[in-house]
Parts: C-alpha cells; sequence; structure tokens
C-alpha cells in the first residue's frame, strides 16, 4: 500500500486521489492540514516542497501528471 501526503484544497492532490480510486490502488492518505506534525516525516522523506508526494516503500514521487502545488501556496510551513 502506497501512502499519499495531500492538502484538501490542492487540486493536484485532488486529482490524484480520484485517478487511485478511478484504478483501485490501495492507499493512506495523510492530509497535511489535518496532520501538520507530519510534515517533519515528509521533509525527511523528500527535499521537495510540493504536493502531493506518493511514497511507496522507500520512493517518492513528487506532483501527478507533471503538475503540483508548492507548501508556500498552500500556506504549509517550509
Amino acid at each position: 500500500m502506497i501512502t499519499v501526503f495531500v492538502v484538501a484544497d490542492c487540486p493536484h492532490c485532488a486529482a490524484l486521489i480520484a485517478d487511485l480510486e478511478r484504478r483501485h490502488v490501495g492507499y493512506r492518505c495523510v492530509d497535511l492540514r489535518r496532520e501538520s506534525s507530519r510534515l517533519e516525516e515528509l521533509k525527511r522523506l523528500t527535499w521537495e516542497r510540493r504536493l502531493p508526494v506518493v511514497v511507496d516503500h522507500e520512493r517518492c514521487s513528487v506532483g501527478f501528471c507533471g503538475g503540483y502545488s508548492t507548501w508556500l501556496e498552500l500556506g504549509l510551513e517550509g
């Protein structure tokens, strides 16, 4: 199962979630607005300050279909 780090009002995050659900891919969702303490974990996983982030074991993928939102745009601590 993969873990996805998202923010609810990010259009790229919403598109990723919709794609995963359409393809019936199992995932755990971490909404960083609800679980802001997980930002530190994400900082350890990737130096990128963009969302969405997909974590599959030790591999991280940032963005979805070439699009992403920065932490600054989303009002997250960077």
